[in-house]
């Protein structure tokens, strides 16, 4: 699956989305002749499934979880080149930083989009729609519901639990608390298991739709980061065994284009150029691409990995190569030179050589992004079985990591010499994938680890963004989070 965008509001404007949906512009519609037959509600799950490809959500702004990391810096055209981020990375955002808004209306237009799907879809005659598309269509949009709702909790804590499309209650809709909020990611991924297609019954045409594989990744990490570890090990199980995912013997493949293959990828998010308009392409690309005017595949610089990233990585382990740019490094026919850095390296996951780009611009290529893949539910596995003081059988899980990343399998460690070890192959394995800042907050540790980076983090505070005050001011029932009143 590549790109699939729907506008909803008074009208409804359709555009192309590789694999699943290739549909030209269909005109307008309203609401009241809308979702009349299974077509048609197919495009209004399509639209949600668009909210989370919006360029806040997943697009290029999604490096900024990890600048607030001690994986990388900013990096651009200096401190005055999106200042907002720039004050996320040194933890001196105010309340009114536009991040902090931008992302919270982009996962809550992704939740309106579900929610209109979900009051929708049942309403479609029985004689126009198969009854199990309809259930799988339902089923798809509690998993992005489910999805955007996990993000949410883990950036800004309690949030509005919002269940329904727009209604005027909702406009001063109190937060949830955060035990109410996973209850409802877990209820939503539990009710799309029973009905989402597993990944090899799921048509070639229809790649990228969420799967019974992709609700119970989900569902594990939602249950490890609320540490129960008896049900993630149980769902991770599922995951690892049920599903026929497997590691990728390239790792740098599993980034790259033609990913929508790779039988690692658990849940993507799709890009594609040449349908709509290139701008719906992968332009993170561009964002993250070295800054010089040396090469024409050039960016502007963001996402810069920083030397205490570099030096976590073991000698001889091979995803230092396919994660980072290195001065003298070979990079779409060219000679990387770590003076384009301010690090000194570049980010290399995900970046598209200039041989690849299906537009003439690193901006806008067809490459998708992994949101839950099997490396990362082998490690949460080793994570639970540690937890559970199970410690000999997490080698199992940890080693399948560090085998496929050709280096030495580890044995008889202790549960905290684990837990350590844990920390570590979670950081060089899913570096610049908007895991490590989160990790650090439910290990409890990112105060520890930041305080070396010379920035202004605040213990007690900085755990959570800050609830955008753009929001506040409109809603008199939502409060503020700890420490940024």
């Amino acid at each position: 699956m590549k790109k699939y965008s729907i506008l909803i509001g008074i009208a409804f404007v359709f555009f192309s989305c590789e694999d699943f949906l290739e549909k030209d512009p269909q005109g307008v519609l309203s609401l009241t002749t809308f979702y009349t037959n299974a077509e048609e509600a197919t495009f209004a799950v399509n639209a949600a499934y668009d909210g989370i490809q919006n360029y806040w959500v997943y697009g290029a702004m999604s490096i900024v979880e990890d600048v607030q990391s001690d994986d990388a810096l900013k990096g651009g055209g200096g401190a005055s080149d999106q200042p907002g981020m720039d004050q996320m990375q040194n933890f001196i955002a105010a309340t009114d930083n536009h991040i902090f808004s931008d992302k919270w209306r982009g996962y809550y237009s992704a939740i309106f989009r579900a929610n209109l799907a979900l009051e929708k879809v049942p309403e479609v005659p029985a004689e126009n729609i198969d009854e199990n598309l309809r259930a799988r269509l339902i089923a798809e949009v509690k998993f992005i519901r489910a999805l955007s709702y996990f993000d949410l909790v883990n950036r800004y804590g309690a949030v509005p639990l919002v269940r329904r499309a727009s209604h005027p209650d909702d406009e001063k809709i109190a937060k949830s608390s955060v035990e109410e909020i996973w209850a409802a990611i877990e209820q939503d991924l539990t009710d799309a298991l029973n009905n989402l297609t597993t990944p090899g019954e799921l048509p070639a045409s229809e790649v990228g739709r969420a799967t019974k594989g992709a609700a119970h990744a989900l569902l594990a990490k939602a249950y490890i980061y609320q540490e129960k570890w008896a049900d993630a090990n149980q769902a991770l199980t599922s995951v690892i065994n049920d599903y026929g995912y497997t590691l990728s013997d390239n790792f740098e493949s599993i980034f790259g284009i033609g990913n929508e293959d790779n039988p690692e990828i658990i849940f993507q998010i799709g890009f594609q150029t040449g349908g709509a308009s290139d701008a719906e392409g992968y332009n993170r690309n561009g964002w993250i691409a070295p800054r010089t005017s040396d090469v024409n595949w050039a960016g502007i610089g963001f996402l810069l990995p920083t030397q205490n990233l570099i030096d976590e990585f073991e000698s001889g382990d091979i995803r230092l190569a396919a994660s980072v740019l290195r001065d003298g490094d070979t990079f779409s026919g060219d000679t990387y030179k770590g003076a384009w850095s301010p690090t000194g390296y570049n980010c290399k996951k995900g970046l598209v050589a200039f041989t690849d780009y299906s537009a003439g611009t690193p901006f806008f290529v067809n490459n998708n992004y992994p949101v839950l893949r099997l490396g990362d539910m082998l490690l949460l596995k080793a994570e639970a079985l540690n937890e559970l003081g199970r410690t000999n059988e997490a080698e199992t899980y940890i080693n399948q990591v560090r085998s496929r990343a050709q280096l030495p399998t580890i044995s008889g460690l202790s549960q905290q010499a684990m837990r350590e070890a844990i920390y570590h192959e979670r950081r060089v394995e899913l570096c610049f994938e908007q895991q490590r800042y989160f990790d650090l907050v439910r290990w409890g540790i990112v105060d520890t680890k930041l305080k070396d980076m010379g920035n202004g983090f605040v213990k007690g505070k900085h755990e959570t963004w800050a609830i955008p005050q753009s929001e506040i001011d409109i809603n008199e029932n939502l409060t503020q989070n700890p420490g940024w009143q």
